[in-house]
């Protein structure tokens, strides 16, 4: 059974006044997730001075902000930020209100997608070894993070959530590192050359 809103206030153990957004983020969105995967959610509490903090309930992980620390987060262009602020309406358990003002800054947007990916692509491959199933899923996400940096930088939202869904059916057939560099280094190279041009 799909957790509700509800369930996510169950989690946080807060009434809703306490909560200014929830919005589903991670493979559910992506449209990647399997039967077995957990639900993700980023919440946004009304207390500007809430850090943030990870909580887990059952087949659940809630990313929790305070309202200062996620509205900082679209600031730098956090792409997991900006995942949320872009979120279709469906994955919005409960929308912004106010909503988060944010301004697109293309340096700081290329600067944060490539420091992201590049370290999500090698600590996938430091892992591959030892997990090829977290590798994979890593390097996918390193991917993802280009992809829908690019669509920003380009539209000024991400419009595509599934973009990366025929990278990760790929990246599964894959049975050792240099394959998934030889498939998966020119698209990564051509995403980065096309965020450097989008000045």
């Amino acid at each position: 059974m799909e957790p509700d809103y509800a369930a996510v206030l169950a989690v946080l153990r807060r009434e809703d006044a306490a909560v200014r957004a929830c919005v589903r983020v991670g493979s559910r969105v992506y449209g990647t997730a399997g039967p077995g995967s957990d639900h993700d959610f980023l919440v946004v509490l009304r207390d500007p001075a809430a850090r943030k903090d990870l909580l887990w309930g059952p087949g659940m992980n809630l990313v929790v902000h305070g309202a200062e620390s996620y509205a900082s987060a679209l600031a730098s262009q956090s792409i997991f930020a900006l995942e949320a602020h872009f979120a279709p309406a469906v994955h919005q358990l409960k929308a912004p209100a106010p909503t988060f003002a944010y301004v697109r800054d293309r340096k700081k947007l290329r600067a944060a997608a490539s420091e992201r990916a590049e370290s999500d692509w090698r600590k996938a491959e430091k892992g591959f070894a030892d997990d090829p199933t977290a590798a994979r899923k890593r390097a996918v996400h390193a991917l993802r993070v280009l992809a829908f940096a690019t669509q920003i930088a380009r539209g000024g939202r991400i419009d595509d959530f599934t973009v990366a869904r025929g990278f990760a059916e790929i990246v599964a057939s894959c049975t050792d590192w240099p394959a998934i560099e030889g498939v998966f280094v020119p698209l990564r190279d051509g995403l980065l050359a096309e965020l450097a041009r989008l000045r």
